[in-house]
C-alpha cells in the first residue's frame, strides 16, 4: 500500500497508535509502522480514502479511454491517416471555397459540442479530393477530444464496409454482420458514413446496400455523410425516402464542395 506516498510493504511491521489524532478524524489516532521511524505518523482512514479515490480516479480514466477509443478501436476506414484529419492541418486561405467549407465544418462541430442530444444529420456532396473526408474526420476529432467523455465518434467508410459485410455472409468468418453494424451505430453519439455512392456500380444501389444503409440511418439520427453524388445523382441512385433521411436537419448542414477542385497530390 501507499503511505505518504510512498509504497510500503505492511509484511512483520505492526502499527503503532500515537497520542495524536487526526484532525479530519477527531476520534482517530494517527499510526505509524513499527520498524519505519523516519516515516511520518498518518490516519489509517485519510489513506483508505485517499486510496479509494485513487482507485476511483483509476477506473474513470480508464472508462473514459475505453470510450474515445471507440472511434479508432471500432471505425472501419480505408487508410490510418484518416484519423489525423483536423480542423488545424486542414489548408484553406481565406476569401476561398475551402476556407467557406471549413468554416461551415468547424460551425457544425460547435454545434454538435453544444447539444450532444440533438438529432440532426449533415451532407458533404462534391467533386472527388475536395476535403469532404478530411473535414467530417475534423469533426469527429473535435468532437471527440473535446465532448463529454462518455460520448462515442464512429466512422465508417461505405465501400469498405459493403466488402465486409459480403465477407460475411460469403465465409460468416468476419465481424460485421447487419447486427454488428446496427450495434456499432446505435452506440455511437456521431457518426461519419464515408464516400456514399462509391459501393454502387451502374449508378443504381442494389437493395441490399439500400436496405444497409437505411438501418443506418434508422439508428443514428447524427450522422454525417460524404458523397461525390449531387444532390439530383443521390435521388436517382438511392431511394428517396433513403435521401430524405440523409437530409433530416437544416440546410446549414449541407456543405457544397462542388466549386473546389481536386486537392489530392499528383504524381
Amino acid at each position: 500500500m501507499k503511505i505518504n506516498g510512498k509504497t510500503v510493504t505492511m509484511i512483520n511491521h505492526r502499527l503503532r497508535k500515537t497520542a495524536e489524532t487526526c484532525p479530519r478524524h477527531p476520534n482517530t489516532h494517527l499510526v505509524y509502522l513499527d520498524g519505519f521511524k523516519k516515516m511520518k505518523p498518518f490516519c489509517e482512514q485519510c489513506q483508505y480514502e485517499k486510496n479509494q479515490a485513487e482507485i476511483k480516479k483509476m477506473a474513470q480514466n480508464l472508462k473514459i479511454n475505453q470510450t474515445r477509443g471507440y472511434l479508432k478501436r471500432q471505425s472501419l476506414v480505408d487508410r490510418g491517416e484518416v484519423f489525423n484529419y483536423t480542423f488545424q492541418n486542414f489548408k484553406a486561405q481565406p476569401k476561398t471555397f475551402e476556407y467557406l467549407a471549413k468554416s461551415s465544418a468547424y460551425d457544425i462541430a460547435k454545434g454538435y459540442l453544444r447539444h450532444p442530444n440533438a438529432k440532426g444529420n449533415c451532407i458533404f456532396y462534391g467533386n472527388a479530393g475536395s476535403g469532404k473526408t478530411h473535414l467530417a474526420m475534423a469533426i469527429l476529432n473535435a468532437v471527440n477530444d473535446n465532448a463529454d467523455p462518455m460520448v462515442r465518434c464512429l466512422f465508417i467508410s461505405v465501400n469498405k464496409l459493403i466488402r465486409e459485410m459480403k465477407n460475411w455472409f460469403t465465409d460468416k468468418t468476419g465481424i460485421w454482420s447487419p447486427k454488428h453494424v446496427t450495434d456499432v451505430v446505435s452506440k455511437a453519439n456521431l457518426v461519419v458514413l464515408d464516400d456514399l455512392g462509391a459501393e454502387s456500380a451502374n449508378n443504381m444501389a442494389t437493395s441490399f446496400v439500400q436496405d444497409t444503409i437505411f438501418d443506418i440511418y434508422e439508428s443514428n439520427q447524427r450522422i454525417i455523410t460524404t458523397t461525390n453524388l449531387s444532390l439530383d445523382e443521390l435521388y436517382r441512385t438511392y431511394h428517396s425516402r433513403l435521401v430524405s433521411r440523409m437530409q433530416e436537419s437544416d440546410r446549414r448542414k449541407v456543405i457544397d464542395f462542388s466549386k473546389i477542385t481536386d486537392k489530392r497530390p499528383r504524381i
